[in-house]
């Protein structure tokens, strides 16, 4: 039964119209910023740690602001059409049902990931980092998309509008990514220092950097993804606990 909500799930969202436009979107964009990186003259000067850098921000960016949009329409969306009734009938649980939908916003994110491996490995072929970026893609990369696709589908738990519950999840990403846009003078004080601090989006771009730039050591990095972790474990938690509120609409 888990297996059959996954596969329903998949149909639905991932090999849909709409997924298929996503999946579109993403190649579209590689194949874009792939072909500036050979033809503009002052991109082509970049090195390719540099180079690979820019496109896994940019594909972890937008992937995950994907599998929120996707998520935040699962449970929501369930209720908006009267369908959650008959789910709620199977003999699955309330967290098996959460975490069906959350494997197919994962299966959506390796058919990407698989579609994205060979403008990566082009880009990356000269400069021998290719299994460091596998590493860093299935490793932080899939990491940071369970947890923001978690905390979509917990918005989307809570609210009976799809609307509402995509607003709030991107919001919740957009907050996370602040530091992203702020000078490094910023970053030191305030708000921003204790959101720059413990952002996983910050954590994740650090770690980044560290790796394919400065070359740190592997047990470095991994101090520096602790908060990356810790966010995985928190979201993870509270989407599975809030599972009991996947019920009917205004609790017909």
């Amino acid at each position: 039964m888990f297996f059959a909500l996954v596969k329903k799930e998949t149909k639905e969202h991932i090999f849909s119209r709409k997924g298929i436009g996503f999946l579109f979107a993403v190649t579209l964009l590689m194949s874009t910023l792939s072909f500036s990186f050979i033809s503009v003259k002052e991109l082509s000067l970049l090195d390719q740690p540099t180079v690979v850098m820019t496109m896994l921000k940019l594909l972890l960016g937008i992937n995950i602001l994907i599998s929120m949009v996707i998520g935040s329409t699962m449970i929501a969306g369930e209720k908006e059409k009267g369908t959650l009734e008959s789910l709620l009938l199977t003999p699955l649980t309330k967290r098996n049902i959460i975490l069906a939908k959350l494997t197919a916003i994962l299966i959506f994110w390796l058919m990407v990931t698989l579609v994205s491996l060979p403008y990566l490995f082009v880009l990356a072929y000269q400069a021998n980092i290719f299994p460091t970026i596998l590493l860093y893609l299935y490793g932080v990369g899939t990491v940071l998309i369970i947890s923001f696709s978690s905390i979509a589908l917990i918005f989307s738990t809570v609210f009976a509008s799809t609307k509402n519950a995509m607003i709030l999840a991107i919001m919740a990403f957009l907050i996370t990514a602040i530091p992203m846009f702020l000078s490094t003078t910023m970053k030191k004080s305030g708000l921003a220092k204790v959101i720059s601090e413990n952002s996983p989006v910050s954590a994740s771009m650090t770690a980044m950097k560290d790796i394919f730039i400065n070359k740190l050591a592997t047990s470095q990095v991994l101090i520096e993804l602790l908060p990356v972790f810790i966010f995985f474990l928190l979201t993870v938690f509270i989407a599975l606990f809030i599972a009991k509120k996947v019920d009917f609409l205004r609790g017909e």
